[in-house]
């Protein structure tokens, strides 16, 4: 055989053995609550089905909203109006007599390791009236950058010093850097009774959408040949935390696949389950998948994974619980010949 149809031969297994693998990622999708499944590789759209355009109304992407408010966060940093190290409270000034809250910063709203009580309770019960007001009473719970405790309370600090800071509501701003260029309504966006949106959760997009954000993320801020954001505010804002390192300026991280103890989790299990700083040391969305991967993660199995050394981007919707990390992303990246976990 020819050298060319050695090569188109081993071309050819190999995009069988990707579809295979797709194949089985979608068959577990489709068993655990899918709406729309997407998947963009190499300049192609390799599935699509359920409701993925912007036709339908769009679904809430509850915590993925947090990977918006932190791009746009990005986008700040890069004009030089916000610093990842500086303190929150030069803005929130109510924090500035607490010995804790007062050495809070921005990269440790953003890595969700401000030490501030998360909040749920504070944030989401119903008709909140003032949600900024609600940021300038919360209470400390641990020393700033030593613990990883997911919650809306670092978000929805993060929106009262983007407000001040900016000088203007904050949403408004990120809609023309960000929202309105990838086609993402402001419409819907969850707010208290004032009006003020929420950064933690609340947000509306459909899976084209969600697909520009991951487009955005895996070229580290560009978009066509514009700069949303710079590649090293990027790099250094999403690298994980010394607390958590699989979580970073608004992203999971896959950084930890190749450890040989690490323990692949799904992060809606993970939460709940209040892991402990050890415990995130060992985490990994899946031994499977490559490191480099990144993920954008809200409630109900809303996903978006993207892989920059495979040019792949996954969206994943979802209407219930039971989806998990590992197992889809297991079935997609698992070795040909394995069998997918159910």
């Amino acid at each position: 055989m020819k050298p060319i149809g050695v090569l188109f031969l081993i071309s050819l297994l190999t995009a069988t053995a990707a579809r295979a693998d797709t194949q089985s990622a979608a068959a577990y999708s489709a068993r655990h609550g899918e709406s729309s499944l997407l998947v963009w590789q190499d300049g192609r759209t390799v599935v699509s089905r359920g409701k993925t355009s912007s036709a339908a109304p769009p679904s809430n992407v509850y915590s993925i909203t947090k990977t918006l408010c932190a791009m746009g966060a990005m986008a700040a940093i890069t004009k030089g109006w916000l610093k990842l190290d500086e303190r929150a409270s030069d803005a929130i000034t109510e924090w500035k007599n607490d010995p804790r809250k007062r050495d809070i910063t921005i990269r440790q709203l953003l890595d969700q390791t401000s030490g501030l009580n998360p909040g749920y309770e504070t944030f989401y019960r119903p008709n909140l009236k003032d949600k900024q007001a609600a940021v300038a009473r919360l209470s400390s719970v641990a020393k700033p950058g030593t613990t990883f405790a997911y919650g809306p309370a670092h978000y929805e600090a993060l929106e009262l010093v983007l407000c001040r800071k900016l000088k203007q509501p904050p949403l408004p701003w990120i809609n023309s850097v960000l929202l309105q260029p990838l086609g993402i309504p402001t419409a819907g966006w969850r707010r208290d009774r004032e009006g003020t949106p929420y950064f933690s959760a609340g947000a509306h997009a459909c899976a084209t959408q969600l697909l520009a954000v991951g487009q955005v993320v895996r070229k580290e801020g560009w978009r066509w040949i514009f700069p949303i954001f710079s590649s090293p505010v990027f790099r250094e804002a999403v690298q994980g935390s010394d607390a958590n390192p699989a979580y970073g300026g608004g992203l999971w991280n896959n950084s930890r696949a190749s450890q040989k103890d690490a323990v692949s989790r799904d992060v809606e299990e993970a939460i709940t389950a209040g892991l402990g700083q050890q415990d995130w040391q060992r985490t990994c969305l899946s031994r499977e998948a490559p490191s480099d991967l990144l993920a954008m993660v809200g409630s109900y199995g809303q996903r978006v994974y993207i892989v920059p050394s495979q040019r792949l981007v996954i969206v994943r919707q979802g209407r219930e619980s039971g989806f998990r990390d590992p197992d889809f992303l297991a079935a997609y990246f698992r070795s040909p010949g394995k069998t997918a976990k159910n």
